[in-house]
């Protein structure tokens, strides 16, 4: 085996190469971090699991408040349940959930490029149901207003029906800017994961002391100065 000694700042630094032959070396492989492993519990940091678990209780908020007001605004949907915004959000979000924890279970770089590129798919679709909602609360209440003769006539409808329209899409906008913060979340920490560097592990084997022989100090002969004369 070949050893090196190389000295810097006064830190002697032993560089050792260990053969595939020798026993030392499968021990070293089973212990050295795999850079898959390192990247997965980075991504942890982002508790995915507790994100998970929001997005599918979001998710499956969003389609059981979509399949009530699908029944109830059947003769004149309006604009969030004509459109779809509760269902392809929800099985979105639940799928996007479902990811963010089977990632706590398994340590699997493809499921943190999963769960990065899911988010970004998230944040998109939270955005525009942003925007369904608010365009949604400037507009009429559709069943507030007939049709007649090619024209929509209002309707006498009461205070409590708008406040509860108004309200339930504000609701929903809550609850979407919350579903964004945990993409964002969940993309961040995804993106740091897959970025990191591929870390190896530097094994410093500390290689046998054999004993220097002692180098002999040759004596130093000082000759006396002679004062007396010459015989």
């Amino acid at each position: 085996m070949a050893a090196t000694v190389t000295e810097s700042g006064g830190v002697k630094i032993v560089t050792e190469v260990v053969p595939q032959t020798d026993p030392r070396a499968a021990q070293l492989d089973s212990t050295a971090p795999q850079p898959s492993s390192a990247q997965v519990k980075g991504f942890r940091k982002a508790q995915p699991k507790a994100l998970g678990a929001i997005q599918i209780v979001s998710g499956f908020t969003q389609i059981s408040f979509g399949i009530a007001l699908m029944i109830t605004e059947s003769p004149a949907p309006a604009l969030t349940v004509a459109s779809g915004v509760y269902f392809w959000i929800g099985l979105l979000l639940v799928s996007s959930g479902s990811v963010l924890v089977e990632t706590e279970r398994r340590e699997s770089i493809r499921l943190v490029k999963v769960c990065y590129i899911i988010s970004g798919l998230v944040i998109l679709a939270t955005l525009t149901a942003v925007i369904i909602h608010s365009v949604e609360i400037g507009q009429d209440i559709p069943w507030c207003s007939i049709h007649e003769g090619g024209k929509m006539t209002p309707l006498n409808c009461s205070q409590s029906v708008y406040i509860l329209s108004h309200g339930i899409n504000s609701m929903f906008i809550l609850l979407c800017l919350l579903e964004l913060c945990t993409a964002i979340t969940a993309l961040v920490y995804g993106h740091k994961a897959l970025k990191q560097r591929d870390y190896t592990q530097m094994v410093r084997l500390e290689p046998r002391h054999t004993p220097c022989p002692p180098t002999l100090e040759q004596p130093r002969t000082h000759s006396a100065p002679h004062h007396g004369p010459d015989p």
